[in-house]
């Protein structure tokens, strides 16, 4: 089977929410780190709240999930994901550079903030991967307190 690399940064960062979007299990190649991007909830989700996006930032790296997904999954992936592109992009791995996809909206709006159970998940699967400490705060530090 003919197979991609994705790179996951956000809700998909928790496996179980990752295989409920797929037809075919995903195999978790690792820990990426994407650099000159950073980590916002600027993206509008159509009820009003944020999703999670990336945007080029020189000074900032995001931190994810490296998997391998089916092919045979991408056009499913990408419908339910509608409102970004699917862009390639080059992650930084622990066996040197691969080039990956992921999900970037243009869709940039301020002052909005993720659902707590939206927020959850990408918290749970970055603890989950053992992702830095540092870098889950900074997206902890992006949220008003009531919802952290």
């Amino acid at each position: 089977m003919s197979t991609r690399l994705y790179f996951g940064y956000a809700s998909n960062l928790d496996q179980l929410t990752l295989v409920e979007r797929l037809h075919h299990p995903p195999t978790l190649i690792g820990i990426g780190m994407l650099p000159r991007y950073g980590f916002r909830f600027n993206h509008p989700n159509p009820d009003g709240s944020a999703r999670a996006n990336i945007v080029h930032s020189p000074n900032e790296n995001v931190y994810g999930a490296v998997y391998e997904i089916a092919e045979a999954d991408v056009s499913h992936f990408l419908n339910s994901e509608k409102t970004y592109d699917f862009t390639a992009v080059s992650v930084q791995t622990k066996n040197g550079e691969v080039g990956a996809f992921t999900f970037i909206s243009s869709q940039n709006v301020s002052n909005i903030f993720p659902d707590q159970a939206y927020y959850d998940t990408i918290i749970r699967g970055g603890k989950a991967l053992k992702l830095p400490n540092t870098y889950l705060t900074s997206i902890m530090n992006r949220l008003p307190n009531e919802l952290i």
